[in-house]
C-alpha cells in the first residue's frame, strides 16, 4: 500500500458520482485520487510525509469545469475600462469611466471597454456615438456589449475604420442608423469585423490570463472550455504550460471561420493534421467552433416567433447547405463540432446540418455539441437524443440576464428556455456554463438559477424547467467532463481521476436554496496542488 501525499478527512465527500455519490474520506498520491471512502481505513495511508487537512465539518466537491467560456478574451477585458452594470448603472456613470480613462491616455490612442447592457442601464438604452464623441473627441473608443455580439463606437474610431454612412451592411451584420440614416455607432454582429481597432499583443494576454487565472482559482474552476481559441490564444495557453504557470486545464475549440471580428483557423488546422484529443492533461484540444446567430439580449438570436412587441426575429449567419460541407470537412479530418445556436431557427439549421453529416459519416458517439442551446423545441430534443448531441447549456444566464430573457421572449418562452428538465427527459447531456465575459463566472449563479429558475432580481421565470441540487451540480462537474471525454478524470472524486478539488463552506445538498448562491470556496487543489486557499485549516497531527 502506498502511502498518500494528502488526505482529507472531518468533513462531507460530494463525489459527484451517481454510483457512489458521497463518502468521508479522500486520500491523494502523485496528484492522482487513491482512495475514496471511510475516515479509519483512510488513516491507513498515512506516514510521516502526508499532510492530512481537517475539514472540520466542511464539504469536500471536485473542482468546477466551465464548459463554454472565453478565458483570454476574459483576461484581457480586466485590462480595459469596467462598463459591467455593478460600476457603470447609467450612461453617465459609463461616461465618466470612459472621461477618466481618456485623460490618461495619450490623443490618437484606442480606448476600450467591455460589458455595457442597456437592459441594465438606468436608460434602458445603447450608449451613443455622440455621446461618446463628447467625453473622448481626440480618441477611437470602443466599448463591446456584454453578450459580445454588438459594439458602439465613436465618430474616430468609425473614420479610423472608414465606415460611413453609405457603407453597406456585411452578410449576417448590421451597421446601425437613426431614422435620419445617420450612424449611432452601434455595429451588430459581423459588423465589427470592420473596425480597424489594434489587436492585443502576446504580452498584453499574459498579464490578462494571469488575472483571470487568480479569478478562476477562487471560485474553484480547475478546468474551462475555450470556445473562441484563435492563433495568439493557443501561443498563450502553450506559453503559459512551458513557464509552468498554466493554474487551469484549458479545452479550446479552435475557431473555425471569419467571423465577428475573430479569425478563422480552420485551414491551417486541417492543413496540419490537427485532430480532437492532441495535447495532454492541461491542454488538449476539443475540436472545431463555429456560429449561426446571435443573441438574445441583442435580439439577434435566430428565432421563429419575432422578439416581444417587434417583427425582429434575428441573424442567422448560415443555412444549412452553407454550413453543412464546413461542419462535414472537420468532422471528416477528426474534429468534433461545437457550433453556437441559441434561436430555434439557429438549433434548426445546426441539427439538420448534423443530421445530413451523419447519412455518411457516423457522429453519433463523437460527443459534438450545439453551445448555448437555448430554445430547442421538443422535436428538436429527440433529434439530438438520437445523434447523441451534448447540449452546452448557458442556463448561467437565468440568474444575471433572465430579466432581459424575459422581456424580449415573454412569460410564455421562458418555459423552453435552457430547458434542463427536458435535456434530462430527453437523455441529453446538458453541462453548464456562464458564457464569460458575458455573464459572472461564478458556478454557483448558475446552479441557483438551474434548480430556482430564478433572475437576479428574485423573478421567477417559470416553474417548468427546474432540477435537483444534485442535477445542477452535475452541470458544472461530472457532465461538463463528459462533454470532453474525460468523465473518469475530471469532475469526480474516484479512485484514478485527478485530484481537482475544493473545499466549500456549505454542504450544497442541506443548505436552504437560497443560499446556494452564497456558497464560498475556501481552499481549491490542482492535481493535488493547493492554488487558492481564503480559510486557515488546522493540519491535524500526522500519524503513521
Amino acid at each position: 500500500m502506498e502511502n498518500a501525499d494528502l488526505i482529507f478527512l472531518n468533513g462531507k465527500v460530494l463525489t459527484m458520482d451517481d454510483d457512489s455519490p458521497s463518502a468521508d474520506a479522500v486520500t491523494v498520491k502523485d496528484g492522482v485520487i487513491q482512495y475514496v471512502g471511510a475516515h479509519p481505513s483512510a488513516l491507513s495511508f498515512v506516514n510521516e510525509d502526508t499532510e492530512v487537512i481537517d475539514l472540520d465539518g466542511k464539504t469536500l466537491m471536485p473542482g468546477f469545469i466551465e464548459s463554454h467560456i472565453h478565458p483570454a478574451i476574459f483576461g484581457l477585458t480586466l485590462l480595459e475600462v469596467d462598463c459591467k452594470p455593478i460600476t457603470t448603472p447609467s450612461i453617465p456613470h459609463l461616461l465618466k469611466k470612459v472621461s477618466a480613462q481618456a485623460a490618461k491616455t495619450p490623443k490618437g490612442e484606442w480606448i476600450k471597454g467591455w460589458g455595457w447592457d442597456d437592459s441594465k442601464l438606468a436608460e434602458k438604452r445603447n450608449p451613443t456615438r455622440l455621446e461618446l464623441d463628447e467625453i473622448a473627441p481626440d480618441h477611437p473608443v470602443l466599448l463591446k456589449r456584454a453578450c459580445a455580439h454588438m459594439v458602439v463606437v465613436n465618430t474616430k474610431a468609425l473614420e479610423i475604420s472608414g465606415i460611413t454612412e453609405d457603407t453597406p451592411n456585411p452578410p449576417g451584420g448590421n451597421i446601425e442608423q437613426d431614422e435620419n440614416g445617420r450612424l449611432t455607432g452601434l455595429l451588430q454582429e459581423k459588423a465589427q469585423g470592420l473596425l480597424a481597432d489594434p489587436k492585443y499583443e502576446l504580452s498584453d494576454m499574459i498579464k490578462g490570463m494571469k488575472l483571470a487565472q487568480e479569478h478562476f482559482a477562487q471560485l474553484g474552476i480547475t478546468t474551462v472550455h475555450d470556445m473562441s481559441t484563435q492563433t495568439l490564444d493557443l501561443q498563450l495557453y502553450q506559453y503559459l504550460l512551458e513557464k509552468d504557470a498554466l493554474k487551469v486545464r484549458v479545452r479550446p475549440w479552435i475557431w473555425a471561420i471569419d467571423q465577428n471580428g475573430f479569425d478563422g483557423s480552420m485551414e491551417e488546422v486541417l492543413k496540419v493534421g490537427l485532430r480532437s484529443g492532441f495535447g495532454n492533461n492541461m491542454l488538449k484540444i476539443q475540436g472545431l467552433k463555429f456560429m449561426l446567430d446571435g443573441s438574445v439580449g441583442g435580439k439577434t438570436a435566430a428565432v421563429t416567433e419575432p422578439f416581444l412587441g417587434t417583427k425582429e426575429t434575428g441573424i442567422l449567419y448560415n443555412d444549412t447547405d452553407e454550413i453543412f460541407p464546413l461542419m462535414k470537412e472537420g468532422i471528416e479530418s477528426g474534429l468534433r463540432i461545437a457550433i453556437h445556436a441559441i434561436g430555434d431557427r439557429a438549433i434548426e439549421v445546426a441539427l439538420s446540418a448534423f443530421e445530413k453529416i451523419n447519412e455518411t459519416n457516423e457522429v453519433v458517439g463523437m460527443r459534438n455539441r450545439i453551445e448555448h442551446c437555448a430554445l430547442p423545441t421538443r422535436n428538436h430534443l429527440s433529434r439530438m437524443n438520437k445523434l447523441e448531441l451534448i447540449a452546452a447549456s448557458s442556463v448561467g444566464f437565468l440568474f444575471h440576464i433572465g430579466d432581459n430573457y424575459l422581456n424580449k421572449l415573454g412569460k410564455e418562452r421562458m418555459k423552453d428556455l435552457f430547458p434542463h428538465k427536458s435535456f434530462k427527459e430527453f437523455g441529453i447531456i446538458a453541462p453548464g456554463n456562464s458564457d464569460l465575459p458575458v455573464t459572472d463566472v461564478n458556478p454557483w449563479m448558475g446552479i441557483y438559477g438551474a434548480v430556482t429558475r430564478k433572475s437576479s432580481s428574485g423573478q421567477v421565470l417559470d416553474e417548468s424547467q427546474n432540477i435537483s441540487i444534485w442535477d445542477a451540480l452535475k452541470a458544472y462537474t461530472a457532465d461538463a467532463a463528459y462533454s470532453s471525454f474525460e468523465e473518469e478524470t475530471i469532475g469526480v472524486i474516484k479512485p484514478k481521476a485527478k485530484a481537482d478539488l475544493m473545499v466549500i463552506s456549505d454542504d450544497p445538498l442541506q443548505v436552504v436554496v437560497e443560499k446556494l448562491k452564497d456558497i464560498k470556496v475556501e481552499k481549491t487543489f490542482l492535481e493535488g496542488r493547493m492554488i487558492h486557499e481564503s480559510t486557515h485549516y488546522e493540519v491535524l497531527e500526522r500519524r503513521m
